[in-house]
């Protein structure tokens, strides 16, 4: 890969017609800049030298001094406030070396309240160790702490409030579930018998037809035998309709003889109609009279 972007360097150089465009042989010069600053006297590994590898490794190289620069930026942060911290220890020993104090002239319980100082300050992560940082420091804590246990007040009612509406979902679930059982048993209980009723139909239909069947087999017998159509059952119902009938015709007309024989006897006009409905009472009965016997007679 050395060798193809020093051609590029000699072709632009020299001013040939048929160099690439400005702005990617830059992009190649940069890329052959950087890859030599990395590698070194290393051997650079060979690639085919096209747009889209110049500018893949192009953005590379960018990505990494943007990173660069970032991680630079970051040292000499650091370097100044290690620079910051030495001039303030060493303002604090010489400020020690005045009063006369040195870590080994301390009793042991200084060294150990000294030492609590300053394992507060950094687990408090305070700048120093005054009384307004520490105290700023707890109070910050304090405050981060309330509002923790707020939201952890916050999440445990919301958490309620979600348990809550889980176990009534799962009472409903349940009822539902249960409905569903006891309307799948009832639907199981009706189609039993909806299919008992079916085969009962079924059989009382084919029965129904077999005794027709019959029936008109024996109406064919009997008519072969020579029986009166009047003594058939249809004969029968009908002249039995025709009986109440007539019955009822007859209660009437008692209802209505009753009327005249309530009419005083003095008047004529009322024992000639008395008299008539007498006579037709009498013939309606005769004439029942008369059915009645025939019927009895053709039984016999």
């Amino acid at each position: 890969m050395a060798a193809a972007p020093a051609e590029a360097e000699t072709e632009a150089e020299a001013g040939d017609p048929n160099s690439p465009d400005p702005e990617p042989l830059a992009k190649l010069i940069q890329v052959s800049s950087w890859l030599k600053k990395i590698y070194g006297d290393h051997f650079i590994p060979s690639d085919e030298v096209n747009e889209r590898t110049v500018d893949i490794l192009h953005d590379l190289m960018e990505c990494c001094e943007a990173k660069e620069r970032d991680v630079s930026l970051l040292i000499e942060d650091m370097k100044h406030q290690e620079a910051m911290h030495e001039a303030a220890t060493k303002e604090m020993q010489d400020i020690f070396e005045d009063l006369g104090l040195s870590p080994t002239s301390l009793s042991r319980k200084a060294s150990r309240d000294l030492s609590s100082l300053a394992k507060s300050a950094v687990i408090l992560q305070t700048k120093d160790t005054s009384l307004t940082s520490l105290f700023c420091a707890i109070n910050n804590m304090t405050s981060e702490r309330f509002e923790t246990t707020q939201r952890n007040r916050e999440m445990q009612q919301k958490l309620d409030d979600i348990k809550k509406k889980m176990t009534s979902a799962l009472m409903l679930s349940k009822q539902a579930l249960e409905h569903i059982e006891n309307t799948e048993e009832r639907q199981k209980k009706e189609r039993v018998e909806v299919e008992r009723q079916l085969k009962t139909m079924t059989y009382l239909t084919d029965k129904g037809l077999e005794l027709k069947i019959r029936i008109k087999d024996a109406q064919k017998e009997l008519a072969a035998r020579g029986l009166d159509a009047s003594l058939t059952h249809k004969a029968l119902v009908q002249l039995s309709e025709e009986v109440v009938s007539l019955e009822k015709k007859v209660a009437s007309l008692k209802k209505e003889q009753k009327i005249y024989l309530d009419l005083p006897f003095s008047i004529p006009l009322a024992k000639v109609v008395v008299e008539t409905a007498k006579l037709e009472l009498k013939a309606l009965e005769d004439k029942l009279s008369k059915e009645l016997d025939n019927v009895a007679f053709e039984l016999m």
